[in-house]
Formats: structure tokens, sequence, C-alpha cells
């Protein structure tokens, strides 16, 4: 209790540093703890953010450079028509349509292989590039099947290297800080106020220390507005190069949707004519004729192969339509006689049942007529027994009393 005491006194002492008010330790104390608090997460956030965006600093300009040697994907470069030829179309730069997109890939995965940020971001992005199938004459170029965006995201990249949850919500941490120590130096202060007799004792060092007591408040709400314009700037400036790199990503390998796949896979005849004028007459005709030639043979094979899948199908459907309807007369040929002797049996056993039921009746019906005159028999006979009895019994005591007197002496 008495460490409590003397802590409590400690703080509740007022106390003026640097020329400033007079203000509870409590209140000194805390602002100090604040301006800590705000200097140690600038410090922290300034080499998040640092570490974080290092790796688009390194990466960006390889892909900056990449897409600048390049130069603008034309539209038409997308369908079949600009893929088939020799000589790149007037006004197009030879070095657009000579340009190796291998070589390109091999570069930047290099880069991105030294970055462990991006390492296994990139494996799953190389799995979305596909190589387009071309002539052997013209040089293939790489397409992206999804953009950047959906592999590259934020959450991904950013989550566990810069807490931004947090730092955006820090302002509001810091000034609800303030607020709190605050609201205990006015606690402080009025734990002083005591009442003796008619007088109010401790009010003067309320009012003198009053103006101290909002020392934190003032110290929290600096701290929060400086933190704010310190943060928002880095996040912003993290946040483009998250974005510069998306975009450079997405103009090095253009997203081919599924419809402009499928174009390049249905050329028409105009096509293959205008490409043998811009290629030379003999030169076109000997590629079309070499073309038409090594696909003669797949395609017949394929056609044949489809029509003996076609027949087979045809020929499976007619034998199950044969089977489906000549399958209840084999049904009636084969389980008709069994079924015939089984119903036979049936009704025999039903007579049979019928016949032994009758008998029974008939027998008991005998059987009760028998016992019935058995009854009666046994009735009469014990009936005229007791009358032969009871007439017996009305002579014998007269015999009885002759024979048992004694002859006289």
């Amino acid at each position: 209790m008495t460490g409590i005491s003397s802590l409590w006194e400690f703080l509740s002492r007022d106390a003026a540093f640097f020329g400033g008010p007079e203000s509870p330790m409590l209140s000194w104390i805390g602002s100090f703890g604040i301006v800590l608090f705000f200097f140690w997460h600038v410090i922290r956030l300034t080499w998040e953010v640092s570490r974080a965006q290092r790796p688009f600093d390194r990466v960006c300009p390889v892909l900056t450079t990449l897409a600048h040697d390049r130069g603008d994907v034309d539209r038409e470069r997308f369908t079949s028509h600009a893929l088939v030829g020799f000589t790149p179309r007037t006004g197009q730069p030879a070095a657009t349509s000579t340009r190796i997109d291998c070589d390109d890939l091999n570069t930047l995965d290099k880069a991105m292989q030294k970055e462990p940020m991006f390492l296994q971001l990139w494996a799953q992005f190389r799995k979305t590039l596909i190589l387009e199938h071309v002539p052997w004459f013209v040089e293939p170029r790489i397409f992206s099947t999804r953009c950047a965006e959906d592999v590259f995201t934020q959450n991904a990249l950013l989550s566990h290297r810069v807490n931004l949850a947090f730092y955006s919500q820090l302002p509001s941490l810091v000034t609800g800080i303030g607020l709190l120590l605050t609201f205990l130096a006015l606690f402080i202060g009025l734990s002083k106020l005591h009442a003796d007799g008619h007088e109010i004792v401790g009010i003067q060092g309320l009012i003198n220390g009053l103006a101290g007591k909002f020392l934190t408040s003032i110290v929290g709400l600096i701290a929060a507005n400086l933190f704010t314009l310190i943060e928002k700037p880095m996040v912003s400036r993290l946040m483009n190069a998250h974005h510069t790199f998306l975009g450079l990503l997405d103009k090095l390998f253009p997203r081919k949707t599924m419809e402009q796949m499928l174009e390049q896979l249905t050329p028409t005849q105009n096509v293959h004519r205008g490409n043998r004028q811009a290629s030379g007459g003999e030169i076109g005709v000997h590629v079309e004729r070499m073309s038409t030639d090594s696909l003669a043979m797949p395609i017949a094979e394929l056609t044949t192969a489809v029509r003996s899948l076609t027949k087979w199908q045809q020929d499976q459907q007619t034998a199950g339509r044969r089977m489906a309807a000549e399958l209840p007369q084999a049904l009636r040929e084969e389980f008709g006689a069994p079924m015939k002797a089984l119903n036979d049996s049936l009704h025999e056993l039903t007579s049979l049942l019928k016949d032994s039921h009758l008998h029974r009746t008939q027998t008991t019906t005998t059987l009760d007529d028998l016992m019935i005159r058995l009854t009666d028999t046994l009735a009469e006979r014990k009936t005229s027994s007791e009358v032969a009895r009871s007439e017996g019994n009305r002579f014998w005591p007269k015999r009885s009393m002759v024979s048992t007197q004694r002859p006289p002496e």
C-alpha cells in the first residue's frame, strides 16, 4: 500500500519542464510516451515500405526496357491476319515483327528469380502464358490468358510485409491514448478537491494546472496528424509502384481472350490470297501446297475415324432398339410355361386347402355328435343306477333288522 501511495503521489505531482505549463507527472510521462510511440512507428513504417518497394524498383526498369523496345502492340496482331507472312506491313517497325518473345520471357524470368517477393507468384503467372501456334516462318508470340492483377494481388504481395490496416488506424489510436491520459489528469486534479467546512480545499491547484492537463491530448493530436501526413504519401508511392508493375506486365504479355484464339483457328480464303500476294507468288504457292499436303493425310485419317465412330454408334443404337423390341416377346416365351405351372400349382393348393377345411369341419361335426350321444348315454346310465340304488336302500334295513335279532334263549 505504501508503494502504491508513493506512486500515486508521484504521478499526481505537478511539474513544469522546458518552461511549459505545470502538469501532472502522468501527463508529462504520457506525452513522452506518445512521442516515442510516434517515432517508433514512423521508423518502422518507413523501413517496411522501403523493403516492400525495393523489389519493384529493381524489376520495373527491366520491364520498362522490354516494353519500350517492343513498342505499342498493334491490334491486328491479335488476329490471324497479321500472323501469316514473311515481310512486315508498311509503316510497321521491323523490330516489332522480328522481336522474340521467348528471349524477353527468359530475361524477365531471371529478374524475377532474384526477388523472393515475386518468386511464387511469378511461377503461378507463368502457367497462364500461352505460346501462339503460327507457321514455321513466323516468330511466335507469348500471350497471357489472365490479367496480371489477378495473380499479383495487393494482398498476396504486401499483406505479410506492410500492415497497412494497422497503420491506417494508428492516428485514431494515438488520439485515443492522448484523450485517455487527459481524462486521467483531470481525474487526479478533481481527486484533490475536498470540502473543509464551508470552504473547498484544492481548487487553486486544479485551476493553476488545468491547462497542463490537456498536454497529452495536444501531443496526441499533433502526432496523429503528422503520422497521417507521412503515412499517406509513402503508401501512395508503394501503390503506384504496384500499379506500374502490373501495367508493364500486361503490356509485355497482352491478354488474349477465347474469342481471339478461336478467330485464329478459322482463317478464310481471302486471307490466304492476300498472304500469297504479300509474300511472293512462287513462295506463297509452295507454302500453301506444302501446308495442304501436310494436312491432307491427317484430315483423311480423322474423317475415316469419325465415320467409323458414327457407324459404330448407329449400330449400337440399332442393336439397342432391336433388343428393346424383342425383350417382351422373349420374356413371354421363356417364362410362359413356368408361370402356367406355377398358377396350376397354386390352384391345386387352394383346392386342397378348401377340401381339407371341409373335411375338418365334417369331422368336427361328427365328433360333436358322438360326444353328445356318449354324454346322453352316460347320463342315462347314471340315472338308472341311482334309481336302482335308492330302491335297494329302501328294503335293506328291514332285512337287516330281522337278520340281526337274536333267537330267544
